[in-house]
């Protein structure tokens, strides 16, 4: 049996974390996966744990680099030996440490996966950790020896046309359990009446952290206008992050307080999809957008940004994508007509048959790490 140690996992409920979460959930057992996280643990911890998985900490990064170079060299000077494959997962090259520490003490078989497609962080933050990003860029191929991406854009963030070109490049789709998100009416009133949304309101819901890269202000700003001409309508925020202040003022400011509900982090989302009406994700940019796809199985309509892969795309009818530099009003009224699905769980049948149902791509990523 192949075993399988895997870095990058955040303890942040992410649309790469569940990526994670969901592969390993149908193949530990077939192959036996740990998790190494600078970090004092790691989103889905104990459901890791529960299926047999060990999962090792370290100092993290943002607080202390150096010890967290040193514990991630201890780590690997000593558990190197059992671990055949190295799956490493990152969203930018800010530091590749997991790879050099992984050649050095000898695991063979080396992979990046390249989860993002676009600088993650704004202003003067941003242009450093571009500069490192692509400073990294020719160490991390070398290092590795497989190469993988969500999505083309992704993979031509983190590697050169010779590299996406080869043998070594491989395309994993960042696969969900579509049966999870199919459309449930108890469900939907439960969320709805969790939150005081009566029956007949109009839902618009977001999904992802609240940052820079989402563009939550988008969403909001958007929300306003919806709830100009529809006052029977909230917005459903699932998620957190640094911009959850920000988000807060600005809703205030526009005097929409009483109309939009901020949830924080969630375990599981796929209950909040089926309280919605609408789903929107304006993101500046994405690898796929995971949070799409789950929005995609669940039937919802999606207003998207025209940045979004179109790899992400499975349910055609479903998907409204708008040029993220239109008005707030216009985004507005693009949300306000959209005729609301009535047959959510035909769409989920759709989805089923696609590659990013995870039933159906699971094979890929055991073949590839068996290999």
């Amino acid at each position: 049996m192949k075993h399988v140690l895997i870095t990058g996992m955040t303890p942040n409920h992410g649309g790469v974390e569940a990526f994670i979460y969901n592969y390993v959930s149908k193949l530990q057992g077939s192959i036996k996966f740990d998790f190494y996280c600078s970090n004092t643990g790691c989103a889905y911890q104990k459901e890791l744990e529960a299926l047999g998985c060990h999962v090792y900490c370290g100092a993290r990064y943002g607080k202390n680099p150096q010890k967290a170079r040193s514990d991630m060299q201890d780590f690997f000077s000593k558990n190197a030996w059992r671990y055949d494959v190295l799956w490493h997962n990152a969203s930018m090259l800010l530091h590749i440490d997991e790879l050099r520490y992984a050649e050095k003490y000898g695991i063979k078989k080396r992979i990046l996966h390249s989860h993002n497609s676009a600088n993650m962080y704004p202003g003067i933050i941003g242009l450093v950790k571009g500069v490192f990003h692509q400073s990294l860029k020719k160490e991390a191929a070398r290092l590795a020896t497989d190469y993988w991406a969500c999505s083309r854009e992704a993979g031509l963030y983190f590697y050169n046309n010779k590299i996406l070109d080869s043998e070594k490049y491989l395309f994993v789709p960042n696969a969900i359990d579509a049966k999870s998100f199919r459309y449930n009416e108890a469900k939907r009133r439960e969320i709805r009446n969790r939150y005081g949304i009566d029956e007949n309101a109009l839902v618009i819901g977001f999904v992802g952290r609240l940052q820079f890269q989402k563009n939550p202000e988008l969403v909001i700003r958007a929300f306003s206008e919806v709830h100009r001409v529809k006052p029977n309508s909230y917005l459903l925020l699932v998620g957190n992050g640094v911009m959850k202040e920000r988000c807060e003022q600005l809703i205030h400011e526009l005097d929409i307080d009483d109309s939009v509900i901020l949830t924080g982090t969630v375990d599981d989302a796929a209950p909040f999809y089926r309280a919605m009406d609408v789903f929107c994700l304006p993101s500046r940019f994405e690898g796929l957008g995971i949070v799409l796809l789950e929005a995609q199985a669940a039937g919802l309509p999606c207003v998207i940004s025209d940045s979004i892969p179109e790899e992400a795309t499975v349910v055609d009818s479903l998907i409204h994508p708008v040029d993220i530099h239109r008005s707030y009003q216009y985004w507005g009224d693009v949300i306000s007509n959209l005729s609301i699905n009535k047959d959510r769980i035909a769409d989920n049948d759709i989805f089923l048959g696609s590659i990013f149902e995870i039933g159906l791509s699971v094979h890929t990523v055991s073949d590839a790490l068996q290999s």
